[in-house]
């Protein structure tokens, strides 16, 4: 494969950057960088000073030659620490690719890690889940699985899948007897455990989902109800235009904000009323497209109205408490203008969005999982209908083949030979 460089550090102007190459010319185009040929050491960074094409210094880099296999990317590597000037990186970066190295493409780096065997799917994507992460708990989640958490789950999930399927098939090629004592009794509960483990970790995905990348939050309602008013507040600074005339806000407006380590993308939109006006209308309809799609809806006006029954989540918010006094039939009672009870609001707004999240074992982090997984549920869930009926064992077996074939998408293939491993384990050592 070729050799691959590209910056690591987000672009734009820092103490330092890191640039890395990876590949079997890394090593020695580095070497021709800092004009030093001599046999490096593995894993000792040192001081050097990096040379451009006509042999003059242009920078010094504290540099890191790395050995295969024995790195992140299963390769030879090279980190060069360097000044965080745009400038700098680029010129390293070219001189690199003059002396052989190609620019790689996003992910590049994770991807040879994954075809050399340093992580396996489920760690990959637990890599862009770690980096994209908007909380430390969503962090610590992705870190989770990256050490392997999510692969050893699916592992054991379908260790238990195989070993029903090594039983029906022990029972449909080699035992004499028609059906193995307890052999539909033992596979439906086994079956059955899969199911609520593999449920489990998909209805807390939503939960696990708004800690890694954030919960939208829509603050909605009529007109003039003080939805701009409370955005400001609740961000602490002046953001959206306060007015008293009707329909200032005409889009949306978004900001994030952050409750007790979780980042909520907060939106003001447009007050729902009936215009005339083509513009008004349009930030109307935004509203509308917003309230449909939000983790959960701020809603200032009266309980049970149309557009805000259409989104299941919502916080019925009565504001103006200063002026107007307490409420009935809302969840809470505010005053957005003087401050009163918006710690409170708060708190509510976390426990909505977080009331589903269990710190269980199982996590996953992404949609493309989630997706697997509810596909195995549902070849598990025909398997043991099909099992409750007593239908061909065929069929059964047949059912859990798919169910692994979806889990094999997040991690490792499932092999004939992990079949009969799971068929012939249990017989006795000389047998």
């Amino acid at each position: 494969m070729s050799t691959i460089v590209a910056c690591s550090t987000p672009f734009g102007s820092s103490g330092i950057a890191v640039v890395r190459l990876s590949g079997n010319n890394s090593h020695g185009i580095v070497s021709s960088l800092v004009g030093f040929s001599k046999k490096k050491k593995h894993n000792s960074p040192k001081l050097y000073t990096l040379l451009d094409s006509d042999g003059f210094a242009f920078d010094e880099a504290v540099i890191n030659f790395l050995f295969g296999p024995n790195t992140y990317t299963g390769e030879d590597l090279v980190e060069i620490n360097l000044h965080g000037n745009p400038v700098i990186i680029q010129k390293t970066i070219s001189l690199c690719c003059f002396l052989g190295a190609e620019i790689a493409a996003g992910g590049e780096f994770t991807r040879r890690a994954y075809m050399n065997n340093k992580l396996d799917v489920s760690q990959a994507e637990a890599v862009a889940s770690l980096i994209s992460s908007k909380s430390l708990l969503g962090a610590k989640l992705s870190y989770k699985n990256l050490s392997g958490s999510l692969l050893e789950n699916i592992l054991s999930v379908k260790d238990r899948i195989i070993s029903v399927i090594g039983q029906l098939e022990f029972n449909l090629d080699i035992s004499e007897e028609d059906l193995q004592p307890n052999l539909i009794k033992n596979s439906l509960k086994e079956v059955d455990s899969v199911i609520k483990k593999i449920s489990s970790a998909i209805n807390s995905f939503k939960s696990v989902n708004i800690l890694t990348s954030g919960a939208s939050v829509v603050i909605a309602g009529p007109t003039n109800a003080g939805k701009s008013t409370l955005f400001n507040t609740l961000l602490e600074k002046e953001r959206a235009i306060v007015s008293d005339i009707a329909g200032t806000t005409r889009d949306v407006i978004e900001n994030t904000i952050n409750i007790n380590g979780i980042p909520f993308v907060l939106k003001d939109t447009a007050g729902i009323r009936k215009t005339k006006g083509s513009v008004e209308k349009m930030g109307i309809k935004k509203s509308a497209e917003e309230i449909l799609s939000a983790d959960l809806v701020l809603y200032l006006g009266t309980p049970g109205s149309v557009l805000s029954s259409e989104n299941n989540n919502v916080i019925y918010v009565f504001n103006k408490k200063d002026i107007l006094g307490e409420k009935q039939n809302y969840d809470i009672s505010i005053s957005a203008l003087k401050g009163t009870n918006i710690s409170k609001l708060k708190k509510l707004i976390l426990s909505r969005v977080s009331s589903d999240f269990s710190d269980s074992s199982f996590i996953i982090t992404s949609e493309r999982q989630s997706l697997c997984l509810e596909k195995s549920l549902q070849s598990l869930s025909v398997a043991k209908k099909s099992l409750k009926d007593s239908t061909e064992l065929e069929l059964i077996v047949e059912d859990l083949n798919s169910s692994l074939s979806f889990l094999d998408e997040i991690t490792n293939k499932t092999t004939k030979d992990d079949i009969l491993d799971s068929v012939f384990s249990s017989f006795c050592v000389g047998k």
